[in-house]
């Protein structure tokens, strides 16, 4: 409930009077609950959780009794009746549009939450959820590091992001963070190359760009590379010096938009501004994508206990690509290294 609190006092600095918040990631942030379906309304006067049978049993241990739980038999009916008991009805912007136009057509008017209070909230974290993030990135980092030994050339991209991801669920990941990434030889160069039926041969540059979720994510991206061409160890070392100069200017009181450029002028420096494509980060929580970015719009000036990436890349179109990436906690001087259980930022298979 300490979370619903702040929530309302928020909701009264921006002159708001109710919320009915519609995601899932949003509503276990407040709750606690981990349903897939669920609904939940906001106001001084009372806070009113919707959700159907499925979950009667699951919501006695998840929902505090401080708010008023109702089974629904329709969610478009309950949350209809609700719009027209309420008159006017403020909706989080994630509010799925077909919901929308049913409640619009019996709410006396429906407002929208402009400045998305809850995602406010979530982009700085506690230090209790960076603990869970934390253990999050121990797991992911296991699972890397006993893959290497998995890990055989010839096999698959798809395989090996297989190996990957049975690894982290073997040590209780609730699922990945996003589908696995990996990209090899010329498709490193795809900033985007989920794993696809390529084969994976020595010598080729192995992008591997993976998370895993426990309530909470982590999102790593490392190279797997034994070649000796001197070109591919000149790009690696270009990209980690963007993300260490990106790294280097992390801390309470920086705009977002000036950690991106950190890492953009490093790389136009070196020559090679045009093939860094991409936004340098993003916030990490319930979500794997969550406010604030690193990118050159973001405005936003950090604050201790935000969560972000950090992740330049470069991309030779029908070369390969390198990305390498960690995420960073910004704390009271400075920042912290999630990712530090993977020290190194390009590893060998180890093949017995």
């Amino acid at each position: 409930m300490k979370r619903i609190e702040r929530l309302l006092g928020l909701m009264k600095q921006s002159d708001v009077k109710n919320l009915l918040l519609t995601d899932p990631a949003d509503i276990f942030y407040l709750t606690g609950f981990t349903g897939s379906t669920a609904y939940l309304f906001v106001s001084p006067e009372k806070t009113v959780f919707f959700t159907d049978g499925r979950y009667a049993e699951q919501i006695k241990t998840e929902i505090s009794r401080d708010i008023k739980a109702v089974i629904v038999k329709t969610y478009g009916t309950s949350l209809s009746e609700l719009a027209r008991q309420t008159g006017k009805l403020t909706v989080s912007p994630k509010c799925p549009l077909n919901l929308y136009s049913m409640m619009d057509e019996s709410a006396e008017e429906m407002l929208i939450d402009g400045k998305d209070l809850v995602s406010l909230m979530r982009s700085v974290k506690e230090p209790q959820e960076i603990e869970l993030i934390s253990r999050s990135f121990q797991a992911a980092g296991e699972s890397f590091r006993e893959s290497l030994s998995q890990w055989r050339y010839g096999m698959t991209e798809t395989e090996w992001a297989a190996v990957l991801e049975y690894n982290m669920r073997k040590r209780g990941a609730k699922d990945r963070s996003f589908e696995t990434i990996i990209a090899s030889g010329e498709r490193s160069a795809l900033p985007h190359g989920t794993a696809d039926t390529r084969v994976i041969n020595s010598g080729d540059p192995v992008t591997v760009d993976y998370g895993c979720r426990f309530h909470y994510c982590s999102d790593i991206t490392r190279v797997v590379y034994d070649g000796s061409d001197p070109f591919v160890f000149e790009i690696i070392d270009i990209v980690k010096g963007a993300m260490d100069a990106a790294k280097a200017v992390i801390r309470p009181g920086i705009r977002c938009a000036d950690v991106d450029k950190a890492a953009r002028d490093y790389i136009e420096k070196k020559g090679y501004r045009e093939y860094f494509n991409h936004g340098l980060g993003h916030g990490v929580g319930i979500n794997v994508h969550e406010a604030p970015s690193f990118n050159f719009r973001d405005e936003t000036v950090l604050v201790q206990g935000m969560v972000l990436t950090v992740e330049p890349g470069i991309y030779l179109p029908g070369r390969f690509g390198v990305r390498l990436e960690d995420t960073m906690a910004v704390s009271e001087n400075s920042c912290e290294n999630l990712t530090a259980v993977l020290e190194d930022y390009v590893y060998k298979i180890l093949q017995r």
